[in-house]
């Protein structure tokens, strides 16, 4: 599965085939939990962001998973994040960041 190429995450959890029911990762005192919605309305304007504390760390594992969206390379951003984007299999945006200290 797509997630699971988002270096150092261990193999999700699955519940259901084709499409998943409820998947669930986990590490480090974090919990995400994703479940499959039936309506494409709900899904087609939403983008997730996922705030991490090895920004640059993380990069290097979805690049090297060929997962980070050609537009999304890791950069620093005027509004104090460096960030990039990974687009998962149903073309959810994934913007993973961290902020920047002063």
């Amino acid at each position: 599965m797509f997630l699971s190429g988002l270096s150092g995450l261990p193999r999700p959890l699955y519940l259901g085939e084709n499409p998943i029911e409820y998947g669930r990762l986990s590490r480090d005192g974090l919990r995400l939990h994703f479940y499959h919605e039936p309506s494409p309305q709900i899904g087609q304007n939403y983008a997730l962001r996922l705030e991490v504390d090895e920004v640059d760390l993380l990069y290097v594992g979805c690049e090297a998973a060929g997962i980070v969206h050609p537009n999304g390379k890791l950069e620093n951003k005027p509004w104090s994040t460096r960030e990039f984007t990974v687009l998962d299999p149903s073309g959810v945006a994934l913007r993973v960041y961290q902020e920047l200290r002063e």
